[in-house]
């Protein structure tokens, strides 16, 4: 494969040393079909070209926030014209954004634990043991466990392990990012997404509370108290109260689900 003058071409270990990746990693992405060169040479050595790059920015730029190769083959988008580019960047720029607000959330909670910690109250030893562990992990609704009970805390302390803590915080981003792209986009929580945004919210609950109803009464209590919420998360608060309501109360009345009223709260 010749190369031309308008489009440089790279070979696998050029391309690998400009990119800030192994000749390995690349001959395995290939091997998968997860970045098959755009050609050869004449000698049989991979060339890739700028469209090539562009998925290898893409596929290092999902692998770098945890999604599996498998995941990130589903998340891949074309960028063969200045449209599609755009998107690319538009949806790495929103992954972005969200990651900065989940951080500053995280900031401003230690804000509220050293404020606490300065004016002498007591920092109870169950909500320690759930900080240490959150914060290993990114939950973007962690804000709500400084409304939580000593039973709460103590539950959510002793149902998950590690890795189940960050497994269930990373499905609970892609739902927490669904939800805020859908509101965004005025979709109706009746409709398809919708429904499916409620029932992978309904799958993360059961997983939660392992079913008992009375926490999930608890945990949806503390979602509509309005004190629970800090002023920067207005728009997931909005989305969880309004989008998010709307969709899983549909999807209960779809499939024959009761479930118990919380106080202020009405399923009908």
């Amino acid at each position: 494969m010749s190369r031309e003058a308008r489009e440089p071409f790279f070979t696998v270990g050029e391309l690998a040393r400009k990119g800030g990746v192994t000749i390995r990693t690349l001959q395995y992405y290939d091997a998968c079909g997860l970045l098959v060169p755009s050609g050869y040479s004449e000698g049989g050595r991979r060339m890739y070209g700028k469209r090539d790059i562009l998925r290898l920015q893409q596929i290092l730029f999902l692998k770098s926030l945890g999604f599996s190769l498998e995941e990130i083959g589903e998340k891949l988008l074309p960028a063969d014209s200045a449209a599609e580019l755009s998107r690319v960047f538009k949806q790495q720029r929103s992954i972005l954004v969200e990651q900065i607000a989940r951080i500053q959330q995280t900031v401003n909670e230690m804000d509220q634990l050293i404020g606490e910690v300065e004016t002498g109250s007591d920092i109870s030893i169950e909500r320690l043991l759930l900080i240490t562990k959150a914060s290993r992990t990114d939950n973007p609704y962690f804000f709500l466990t400084r409304n939580m009970s000593k039973e709460q805390t103590e539950y959510l302390i002793e149902r998950f392990n590690e890795q189940e803590a960050a497994e269930f915080n990373q499905d609970l981003q892609a739902l927490t990012a669904k939800l805020i792209a859908l509101y965004r986009r005025k979709e109706q929580p009746e409709g398809a997404e919708g429904q499916q945004l409620a029932e992978m919210w309904w799958k993360l609950t059961m997983q939660m509370t392992k079913g008992d109803l009375s926490m999930l009464q608890d945990m949806s209590a503390l979602l509509v108290n309005e004190n629970s919420w800090p002023a920067d998360a207005a728009d997931l608060r909005e989305a969880t109260q309004t989008f998010m309501r709307e969709a899983v109360l549909a999807y209960l009345r779809n499939n024959n689900i009761t479930l118990p009223k919380t106080r202020g709260e009405s399923h009908s």
